[in-house]
């Protein structure tokens, strides 16, 4: 379980800190539905049909992610989930499309270069080849995911302004301030970093979601459920 964690956050650090439509292309989580059922699609956007699988898939990513107990959740709940899951499954789509339409591609010395940063976070390669198993991914899939965060990356960088994002003293003691009236908080210089990583994180997804949203509207999507 460990390798598994650490292997999705090594994963999620080689792409620029996003939207929830990241966080579910790692891995495979079984779909519960027969085949017929999960290859029928269930939205189609600028013609680009996704399935019921990848939905369902979104949606026990999000549950583990936020911690949720699917069967505990009431009627309303299991259909916010289900909002909350296809509306990351059409954002990744219109990113990845954005992404083909740019041309924009890394190259196999940047794609060797992060593979590399992510095995040195494994003891050996027995523990890194474990991780891949638990994650249901070989090696190549992995490449291949991490190929396409470092396009998304690349292509997030020139479409929006992310590099310039600064974070304020009054920012830092803000959040500082807020947390520490109800929970036990080193010194803030113990976790100035960590904030201002926090804060740069929020403006960034802020920033993407609004260029997101600009991709929405001028595509075509169809929901089929």
């Amino acid at each position: 379980m460990q390798r598994k964690k650490l292997l999705m956050v090594i994963i999620g650090v080689c792409a620029v800190a996003a939207g929830a439509w990241f966080f579910f292309l790692n891995g495979k989580i079984s779909p519960q539905n027969g085949k017929a059922e999960l290859s029928a699609a269930v939205v189609r956007v600028n013609g680009e049909e996704i399935a019921r699988a990848k939905l369902e898939d979104a949606e026990a990513k999000i549950a583990m992610g936020q911690g949720i107990d699917v069967a505990s959740l009431d009627a309303a709940s299991l259909k916010q989930l289900e909002t909350q899951a296809l509306d990351a499954l059409i954002a990744n789509a219109l990113i990845q499309q954005a992404v083909a339409s740019s041309g924009i591609a890394a190259t196999g010395a940047e794609i060797d270069a992060q593979m590399t940063i992510i095995k040195s976070q494994f003891q050996d390669d027995s523990q890194f080849k474990g991780a891949l198993l638990e994650q249901k991914l070989s090696e190549s899939d992995l490449r291949s995911q991490v190929a396409g965060r470092l396009a998304q990356q690349m292509y997030l960088e020139q479409a929006v302004d992310i590099a310039s994002i600064t974070v304020s003293d009054e920012e830092v003691n803000a959040l500082y301030n807020q947390a520490a009236v109800s929970e036990n908080v080193p010194p803030l210089e113990d976790v100035r970093g960590q904030i201002e990583s926090f804060i740069v994180g929020q403006k960034q997804q802020e920033i993407i979601t609004a260029h997101v949203q600009k991709l929405r509207a001028a595509a075509s999507i169809e929901i089929l459920i």
